[in-house]
């Protein structure tokens, strides 16, 4: 299958990586020191205990994305706009695309912006980070569940795209309701990832924090009840099937702690941001993920507001 991967940073280049050892054909979209490390020197892939050297198709011209039949989208939301702005006409008119963003927003936005397209929610639950530009670390999970958003037509082609992740051994399911999913792991977000960039400490020394742990099910709660609100068929067994699944995952260093020592804007806007932003339109409280946002805002030399 011909895969490209559009915003080729960790997340994009662990399933880009894990698919060309399996034969497909991956191009990658990427920028910067990381492009050009890919370039020169190929991609080095940590998975498992092994190590992993390959020659990659990368550009950071849209064009390498021309005769894929489908493109795994990976960029953060921060960049997603201006993505999709990028891809405008440099696609094939059958391509299908993946969204597999953190938040609830992206299978709507790319749906608006390509309508003639087929659109798949994707989920992905992996702990993975640029180890230095050119080298990719997975440290924990990795699975992916996907699932039709806007798919008339092209059934055919989503189904041989779970057939190529699974050959490729990625841990990979059709999943019926993307809505629940997408929401389910927002509560994990806005629990974790704010929380985690502040302390510099992992999501599971986290969870196993008993103060710790009752500020991530404070905002947790709060996203749970916004969530419900929208008739998303959570409820607060799964704020602790979340809690529990983090206590046995590895040291995943989440992305907004990698933004936050990286200099780079992080996705809070979309995550507990967002969550503060609905609850106020909706006249719910959400004082836990408003104050996580307003220190994740300080925290990157931005305004609080």
């Amino acid at each position: 299958m011909k895969v490209g991967v559009a915003g080729a940073g960790a997340v994009g280049c662990y399933y880009g990586a894990m698919l060309q050892r399996a034969g497909h054909d991956v191009a990658f979209l990427a920028r910067g020191a990381h492009l050009v490390a890919m370039r020169e020197h190929g991609l080095v892939h940590e998975t498992g205990g092994q190590t992993f050297s390959m020659p990659v198709r990368a550009s950071d011209d849209a064009g390498v994305l021309a005769d894929v039949e489908c493109v795994l989208l990976t960029c953060k939301m921060t960049a997603l706009a201006a993505m999709l702005d990028v891809l405008k006409g440099r696609l094939s008119s059958d391509a299908l695309l993946v969204t597999l963003q953190n938040g609830v927003q992206a299978p709507d936005m790319v749906a608006d912006v390509f309508p003639q397209h087929g659109v798949i929610a994707g989920s992905a639950f992996i702990g993975v980070r640029i180890e230095v530009p050119g080298r990719v670390v997975h440290s924990a999970a990795g699975h992916v569940r996907l699932g039709t958003w806007r798919a008339s037509g092209y059934l055919p082609r989503f189904a041989a795209l779970l057939q190529a992740m699974k050959q490729a051994g990625i841990e990979t399911y059709h999943d019926r309701d993307m809505h629940r999913t997408l929401w389910n792991k927002m509560l994990w977000n806005c629990g974790f990832n704010a929380i985690t960039a502040l302390t510099r400490r992992y999501a599971r020394d986290i969870a196993a924090d008993p103060a710790c742990g009752e500020i991530v099910r404070a905002a947790m709660r709060e996203t749970l009840a916004v969530a419900v609100s929208e008739d998303i068929s959570l409820d607060d067994s799964d704020i602790e099937k979340n809690i529990r699944a983090t206590l046995e995952t590895g040291p995943v260093k989440t992305s907004m702690w990698q933004d936050i020592e990286r200099g780079r804007p992080t996705e809070i806007d979309y995550l507990n941001g967002y969550i503060a932003r609905e609850a106020a339109e909706k006249g719910m409280a959400a004082p836990v993920n408003t104050m996580l946002t307003v220190l994740i805002r300080v925290a990157e030399g931005r305004s609080a507001d």
